[in-house]
C-alpha cells in the first residue's frame, strides 16, 4: 500500500475509534473539562468514565437543601426558642402578675416616717392601704389606727398586693449598689394606665423610706431605677437587710 493510503486508513481508524468510545450522553472521555474558575485542564474522571463533580461551596449547598419556609435563627439561638421571661401584660386597674425575671422599676408613695422619726407624706395618695384590715388583725397596725398612723409604722412596706398578696414580705434588692430592705406589702397598684403603661413593665411602688434607702431620694417610673424582687418567709423582720 502507497504511503497515501496508508495514512487515510489511519485516519479512518482513529475516527472510527473515537466514536466507538463515545459516552452514552454524548460526552467523550478524554475531552478538555472546564471548572468553576474558567480555566481548562484533563478531565480528572476520564480513566474511570464518571461525571465530573460538581463544583458547588457548601454555603451554595446548605442553601440549595434548606427548607424555604423555615427561617434561620437569630443569632445562634434555636428557631422557635421562646424568649427569656413572659412579656408585660397589665390590662386592669393595677398589676397582678409578677416579673418573671423578679425585676421591677421602682417609685415612692404613702405616707411614711424618716429615722429621725419625722413624718413624709403624699399629696398624690390618700394614705389608706387596701391592706389595713390585715394589717391590724395580724399586729403590725393597731386596732384604732387610721390608714396614715398605719403606713407610717409600718414605714417599710410596697404595693403591689394584687401580685404578692396582703402582707407578703419581700426583699427588695438594688443591683446597682447591693442594697436589700425588707418590705411588707401594704396597697395594691400602681395604675396600669398611669403608671406601668409608660415604661411597659412592672413596677413596685414602695415608700419613701424603701426608695430613699436604695437610692438616696424619691424614683419615679420615668428614672426606670431598677430593682430585684423575691419573696422572703413572713417572720423575716422589717427594715435593711445591708447598712
Amino acid at each position: 500500500m502507497s504511503t497515501g493510503h496508508r495514512t487515510v486508513a489511519s485516519l479512518l481508524v482513529a475516527v472510527i475509534a473515537l466514536v466507538g468510545c463515545g459516552s452514552t450522553d454524548g460526552d467523550v472521555v478524554g475531552a478538555a473539562v472546564e471548572d468553576y474558575t474558567g480555566k481548562t485542564e484533563a478531565d480528572p474522571n476520564a480513566s474511570t468514565g464518571a461525571k465530573p463533580a460538581t463544583s458547588l461551596s457548601a454555603e451554595t449547598t446548605t442553601a440549595a437543601t434548606q427548607d424555604p419556609t423555615t427561617e434561620p435563627a437569630d443569632g445562634g439561638a434555636e428557631a422557635g426558642a421562646p424568649e427569656a421571661g413572659a412579656p408585660w401584660t397589665c390590662t386592669g386597674s393595677y398589676g397582678t402578675a409578677k416579673a418573671s425575671s423578679g425585676d421591677y422599676y421602682v417609685t415612692a408613695f404613702g405616707c411614711w416616717k424618716d429615722a429621725a422619726g419625722v413624718s413624709h407624706g403624699d399629696a398624690a395618695d390618700n394614705c389608706i392601704p387596701t391592706c389595713l384590715a390585715q394589717a391590724k388583725a395580724a399586729g403590725l397596725c393597731l386596732p384604732g389606727d387610721t390608714g396614715k398612723n398605719c403606713e407610717e409604722r409600718v414605714t417599710w412596706y410596697t404595693a403591689d398586693a394584687a401580685r404578692f398578696g396582703c402582707l407578703a414580705r419581700l426583699k427588695v434588692t438594688n443591683p446597682a449598689n447591693g442594697k436589700s430592705v425588707i418590705a411588707v406589702a401594704l396597697d395594691f397598684g400602681p395604675s396600669c394606665t398611669s403608671v406601668e403603661a409608660k415604661v411597659k413593665k412592672e413596677v413596685l411602688d414602695a415608700s419613701g423610706r424603701v426608695d430613699r434607702f436604695l437610692f438616696g431620694s424619691d424614683q419615679g417610673v420615668l428614672d426606670r431605677s431598677l430593682v430585684h424582687v423575691t419573696e422572703v418567709a413572713a417572720s423575716t423582720p422589717l427594715g435593711p437587710t445591708t447598712p
